[in-house]
C-alpha cells in the first residue's frame, strides 16, 4: 500500500502542477493589480507639440479587452493608469478614462504628470478623490542623459507639494546607475518612491561584457535594494523588454528578478506596461509625424516566467497584497 500511496501522490502532484502551469501562472490572480497601463487616444486629448514620439492608438476599450485576456477574474482587478509622455502634463485623457472605468465598476488608480506651478491644491484634492495616488517623473522618455542634480531638485519639489496627500508617491523612471546618487536624497524624502521598469536594472544582453556574468553587480543595484529594504522604494516589475534584448521572455533577467524576490518580496509590484510602446528610429530622427507601432509582447509567457522565477508565494504577493497596501 505504501508504494501505491506514493504513486498516487506523484500522480496528484503532476496534475496539480499541470493545472497550475496551464491555468494559473500566465494570469493575473483574483484581486490582482496591473499597476502600469496607458491609454493613447487622440480623440480625448491632443498630444503635446514637443513630444518624443507619436504612438499608435490604444483606446480604453482595447485596454479593457487586454485586461480580460490575461486575468483569471477581470471583474476583481484593479488598474493603475499612468500618464504617458506624449501627453506631457495634460492629464485630461487619463482622467476621462478613470471616470469611465469607475462607471463600469472597475477599481482604478492613477499616476499623473503635473506642472506644479499651475496645479492648485483644490485640483490635487479632486485628483485624490478620483483615485490618483502619485506623480510620475520620467527622466528616460526622451533618451537624454540624466542630470541627477536636476532630478534631486525635482524630487524634493514634488515631494514637498504632495506630502499632505494620503498615500501619494513619486513614480520614477531612471537608469539603474542613478540609484547610487539618489540613495541618500530619497532616504530624506517624506514620500515613497516607485521605481519604474525594474528600477532600470538591465539583463546581461544589455550590459557591458565585464558585468554580464553577474548582472546583480551593475551600478545602482545595491543602492536600490537598500532603499527597498528600508521601505523607501517599491520596485515595479514591468517593461522587461526595455531592460533585455533576450526575446521573447527575457531569460537574462532571471538573476535580477530572483534577487528582488529573495531580498525585497514585500516591495515588489507588477505592471504590464500595456500597450507596449516601442523605441523606434523615428524618435532618434524626430519624426513625430509618423505613428510608432507597439511592440509584440508574449504577455502570458512573461507572466509564466515571473511565476517560475519567484515562486507562487512571492508572485501572488507582488500581484495582490503589495499593490493593495501601496495604493489603498
Amino acid at each position: 500500500m505504501g508504494k501505491d500511496w506514493t504513486s498516487c501522490q506523484h500522480i496528484f502532484t503532476f496534475f496539480r502542477l499541470s493545472f497550475t502551469h496551464d491555468f494559473c501562472r500566465p494570469l493575473i490572480p483574483r484581486n490582482g493589480f496591473d499597476t502600469h497601463v496607458h491609454v493613447f487616444d487622440p480623440r480625448l486629448a491632443q498630444y503635446a507639440a514637443r513630444r518624443a514620439y507619436t504612438p499608435e492608438d490604444a483606446p480604453l476599450e482595447n485596454l479593457v479587452a487586454f485586461n480580460q485576456s490575461i486575468s483569471s477574474n477581470p471583474q476583481s482587478n484593479s488598474l493603475v493608469l499612468v500618464q504617458p509622455s506624449p501627453y506631457k502634463n495634460d492629464c485630461s485623457a487619463m482622467i476621462h478614462c478613470m471616470h469611465q472605468l469607475k462607471a463600469q465598476n472597475v477599481q482604478v488608480f492613477g499616476i499623473v504628470v503635473l506642472d506644479l506651478n499651475t496645479t492648485s491644491d483644490e485640483q490635487l484634492k479632486e485628483m485624490h478623490e478620483l483615485g490618483v495616488r502619485g506623480v510620475r517623473l520620467n527622466f528616460q522618455a526622451d533618451g537624454k542623459e540624466v542630470n541627477t542634480d536636476k532630478l534631486v531638485a525635482a524630487l524634493n519639489e514634488t515631494a514637498e507639494r504632495i506630502r499632505h496627500l494620503p498615500g501619494w508617491m513619486i513614480q520614477l523612471f531612471v537608469p539603474g546607475w542613478a540609484w547610487d546618487q539618489l540613495h541618500d536624497p530619497i532616504i530624506r524624502l517624506p514620500v515613497t518612491i516607485i521605481a519604474d521598469h525594474l528600477g532600470g536594472m538591465r539583463g546581461s544582453s544589455k550590459l557591458p561584457s565585464l558585468l554580464q556574468s553577474v548582472p546583480t553587480s551593475q551600478p545602482g543595484f545595491k543602492s536600490l535594494l537598500s532603499l527597498a529594504r528600508k521601505s523607501r522604494v517599491a520596485v515595479k516589475i514591468s517593461g522587461l523588454y526595455r531592460m533585455s534584448s533576450d526575446t521573447p521572455v527575457h531569460d537574462d533577467l532571471q538573476p535580477i528578478v530572483q534577487a528582488f524576490s529573495r531580498e525585497i518580496p514585500n516591495q515588489l509590484i507588477w505592471g504590464s506596461d500595456w500597450p507596449h510602446t516601442g523605441e523606434g528610429s523615428n524618435r532618434l530622427e524626430g519624426r513625430i509625424d509618423i505613428k510608432e507601432p507597439f511592440r509584440v509582447v508574449d504577455n502570458h509567457g512573461i507572466l509564466g516566467r515571473l511565476h517560475d522565477w519567484m515562486g507562487s508565494e512571492v508572485y501572488i504577493k507582488m500581484m495582490t497584497d503589495n499593490p493593495k497596501r501601496l495604493f489603498h
